[in-house]
């Protein structure tokens, strides 16, 4: 059925191209003959026109005027060069009067009673287009105008009518091909949505055959788009596996406590200990919502021009008591100025948590490096700690909810620090890199 309906989809494309390129080819070829013809009428129309215009004033000066008269008078009209050709014949056909020496031999049809011949004229062939009038006593006037020029003009006319013929047919064949092209790789686009609408597959991507075309270009945009969707699914997915794992614990022994605490007298260790673990699932539930709010992108209203030099100080300042009871010292180095335009209270908790991870897996007596500086037209900020750091095959994942390496599972945490941190970054459009500070780990921020 599916092999059915693409062979269909391939007819009804070639079917509209075909159509749409006897339609533009039609028009070419109406353009073309009506140059043609307008041309050739036109032509027509002047050249006969002055030919009846000269033989109707010549027939009124002499209308009555006997056959001695007549040929005196065509023997004036054509001392003048200016005048048209004359040819006054007897009725017997022979030569009276007029510059043409005789009928000439080899005429051509140019219209109803239009003749046209070649005549030497001032040493050169001219095309000369002719009408012959018959009087009553059986004499004969031929009278012919040069049409050299006219004809040249129709010739460069019908010149012309044909190279845009030409062009027009070439045009029609670019655009069948464009047509095809275009009609087949909608219909691909279109296949490909149609597979994923059936079979739910998010995987399925469109097939690019170039870069130099704007749906190529369409297509790029639908596979990041499509490859986003994944992800986006695939994090859904693996949230909801997440958080049914890392709460059914902590959720087992919330149950536990309280049937214990359902038994007999509730202390008040006990009561702590309840409220902990209710306050740390809240916490997980509220860490979500966050990074949620945040991929949502509704934190732009509060975006505002600020220092990342006076935010990283500020963190540094609430971290330091912290880090001073586990004899680590921060190091930290910044640019005088780094002014940068995001969410002052999002860029604080972003390096607030990077600089939470650090001095967590730092032993005690380390040195904690957080160095800002300016790259080319970028901000770029380094917290290195000197702690486990973090193994190749981690890396991809640690910045995924709920992603806890092997060598972290001992400290405590929910896995969504980093998860938000990312989150945070991706809003500001900043990259986040690791790197081996051997020992330890180097996270590197790129604004």
């Amino acid at each position: 059925m599916k092999t059915v309906s693409r062979a269909y989809t391939r007819s009804s494309s070639f079917k509209m191209a075909a159509l749409f390129t006897l339609l533009l080819g039609c028009c070419a070829l109406l353009l073309g003959y009506f140059l043609y013809d307008f041309g050739r009428q036109n032509f027509i129309r002047e050249t006969e026109a002055a030919i009846d215009m000269e033989m109707e004033h010549i027939l009124i000066l002499t209308q009555d005027m006997d056959a001695a008269a007549r040929r005196d008078f065509i023997d004036v009209k054509t001392r003048d060069l200016r005048h048209p050709v004359y040819l006054l014949l007897d009725k017997a056909g022979e030569r009276i009067a007029g510059n043409l020496a005789q009928v000439p031999l080899v005429v051509e049809r140019l219209s109803e009673g239009v003749l046209r011949f070649t005549h030497r004229l001032a040493e050169d062939d001219r095309q000369m287009a002719a009408k012959i009038h018959t009087f009553e006593d059986g004499s004969r006037l031929l009278i012919a105008r040069d049409i050299t020029d006219i004809l040249d003009q129709y010739m460069r006319l019908r010149v012309i009518t044909g190279l845009v013929i030409g062009f027009m047919l070439v045009v029609v064949v670019v655009s069948f091909f464009i047509s095809v092209f275009v009609v087949r790789r909608i219909n691909v686009i279109a296949r490909t949505a149609r597979a994923i609408m059936d079979t739910g597959d998010l995987s399925r991507r469109i097939a690019v055959e170039g870069s130099w075309d704007d749906l190529s270009n369409l297509a790029q945009i639908l596979n990041a788009l499509l490859q986003r969707i994944e992800g986006l699914m695939q994090g859904i997915r693996d949230v909801s596996d997440s958080i049914a794992h890392d709460l059914r614990t902590p959720l087992t022994r919330l149950r536990n406590q309280l049937e214990v605490m359902s038994k007999g007298e509730v202390t008040e260790a006990q009561l702590k200990d309840v409220l902990a673990e209710a306050d740390g699932m809240l916490n997980v539930f509220q860490a979500l919502l966050r990074i949620a709010n945040i991929e949502k992108g509704k934190r732009y209203q509060a975006f505002d021009d600020v220092d990342l030099g006076a935010i990283i100080r500020d963190v540094i300042e609430l971290y330091e008591p912290v880090a001073e009871e586990l004899s680590l010292l921060i190091h930290f180095e910044s640019v005088a100025d780094a002014p940068y335009y995001g969410d002052r209270d999002l860029l604080f908790q972003a390096i607030a948590n990077l600089l939470d991870n650090a001095i967590k897996f730092s032993p005690r007596g380390g040195t904690i490096d957080v160095v800002l500086s300016a790259e080319c037209d970028r901000w770029r900020l380094v917290i290195a700690d000197c702690g486990m750091g973090v193994t190749d095959a981690d890396k991809p994942h640690i910045f995924d909810r709920f992603y806890r390496a092997d060598a972290s599972r001992s400290q405590s945490g929910s896995g969504l620090g980093l998860s938000l941190v990312k989150a945070i970054m991706e809003l500001h459009k900043a990259q986040l890199l690791l790197e081996d500070n051997q020992p330890g780990l180097r996270v590197v921020v790129q604004f």
